[in-house]
């Protein structure tokens, strides 16, 4: 089974930003000054994990009927300014394949799809050959409201089977609409679109509120949503299915806390509601046991503790589908997809000496090969705790002087890079503005990384 992650996030034509792409390692972290261009990177990863649930296109930008609402700016807000279309795209790979994807969106005078493609690995009907190429890819968009025409790999001489699909909603999620899956080419067809499907739908944003956290919810509740604000239930759940993740979350409690925690435990009511509490032992001999609930903790120690909730149950604990049914091109199978976990300000709430233990849990969780993490930061303390080869994922999102697009450049691709480490620390780089400057400048850097094993 393989599983499907997303490499890199294509952001052609949207919002501040114009053909720029990020890398997403297992752990990327991506910082910069306020206006950078930080959260329209995020939002345009956020895009498409809504379009990739196979809603219509204003439900899914504008928040019709949708309990989250609208993306931020809603779907005009993300062409940028002057233009009356935006574009993205996504790489993503599986343990023996890649994908390219990208869709260009129309918002004026109509909100549709202009132009869609998927680009891998098909196979051919007769020799059962694997050739690298489009996937399916939408012809030239006619008139509004008359759909539009997708050319589909068909894995025979002679051109390809074209189909026409509505334009109100992703290609990606209609394809199997118009192949059967009747030989071994349309298996690879559906397979490749399942793959980048299951990978954007594996992305979880995770925004924790602590004042939702703050009430009962059904003990039932168990996966994990965006606000956290079943935290309780879900963090309850994790007790039972992982009592060594529960028991690493009430360790990082004890040592951010300044009260003498001696666990994280739960009261309840008779209607099967659940509220996680702190166990504080306290007294000069620490005989005094008391119960902090919930709804008296305070907003960074909730926050941190529904973060290290979603990193630590990631794989089963959130509410994303990250089993996508498919067909293999043999018939069998299933494309299991990465988890990509998106968290903004990762220090908010968090103590500066603790910077180093909330790394280690992000870089422990997306260590393995299906779950990944994204996250922005101001923290100088985030960035000194980053080390060695996590330098090569750090990102700075900042501002082209000329035209004022953001743009996106690895940290160790800055001319002020290997000054900065030789002078000091990253994060105090960081603080004293050391880090950006003009990217013309040319340093061979290359025996510098190579001593610091990133080269």
């Amino acid at each position: 089974m393989a599983a499907a992650r997303i490499t890199e996030l294509r952001i052609g034509e949207f919002k501040s930003y114009r053909d720029a792409t990020l890398p997403l390692g297992g752990t990327t972290l991506l910082i910069g000054r306020n206006s950078s261009g930080k959260s329209n990177a995020l939002d345009g990863l956020e895009v498409l994990a809504r379009l990739a649930e196979g809603d219509d296109l204003v439900d899914a930008l504008d928040g019709r009927r949708r309990e989250s609402g609208a993306v931020r700016g809603g779907s005009h807000g993300c062409a940028p300014h002057g233009m009356n279309r935006f574009r993205l795209g996504c790489e993503v790979k599986t343990d023996t394949d890649s994908f390219e994807y990208e869709v260009q969106i129309e918002v004026e005078p109509e909100l549709r799809i202009v132009r869609e493609r998927l680009v891998g690995p098909g196979i051919a009907v007769k020799s059962g050959s694997i050739t690298r190429g489009v996937i399916f890819e939408t012809r030239p968009a006619g008139e509004p409201g008359m759909g539009i025409d997708v050319e589909i790999h068909n894995g025979q001489r002679g051109p390809n089977s074209v189909s026409r699909f509505r334009d109100n909603r992703l290609i990606l999620t209609q394809i199997a609409l118009a192949v059967g899956g009747a030989n071994r080419a349309e298996k690879s067809v559906l397979t490749a679109v399942d793959t980048v499907l299951g990978a954007l739908r594996g992305v979880f944003h995770f925004d924790p509120v602590p004042h939702l956290m703050r009430s009962y919810v059904q003990e039932r509740d168990i996966e994990l949503r965006r606000t956290g604000q079943n935290l309780s239930a879900a963090l309850a759940n994790l007790r039972e299915v992982d009592a060594e993740a529960f028991a690493r979350i009430e360790d990082l409690a004890r040592t951010v806390a300044d009260e003498s925690i001696a666990g994280i435990g739960f009261v309840g009511t008779d209607l099967g509601d659940v509220m996680l509490a702190l166990q504080e032992d306290r007294g000069e001999s620490k005989n005094l046991r008391e119960i902090t609930p919930a709804r008296e903790m305070s907003d960074g120690l909730l926050r941190l503790i529904g973060i290290a909730t979603a990193l630590l149950s990631a794989q089963t604990g959130l509410d994303i589908d990250t089993l996508v049914p498919s067909i293999q091109p043999d018939g069998t199978g299933e494309v299991k997809s990465g988890v990509l976990v998106v968290l903004e300000e990762l220090e908010n709430g968090l103590h500066p000496s603790q910077a180093d233990r909330i790394l280690a849990l992000v870089r422990d969780s997306s260590d393995g090969a299906e779950t990944s993490v994204l996250a922005t930061t101001h923290s100088p303390s985030l960035l000194d705790a980053a080390e060695g080869k996590l330098n090569e994922h750090i990102i700075v999102c900042h501002r082209d002087f000329t035209t004022g697009h953001s743009l996106l450049t690895p940290i160790i691709d800055l001319p002020g890079y290997a000054k900065a480490l030789a002078e000091g620390s990253l994060g105090a780089a960081l603080t004293a503005g050391k880090l950006g400057g003009s990217l013309s400048e040319e340093e061979d850097f290359s025996e510098f990384r190579r001593l610091l094993g990133i080269a």
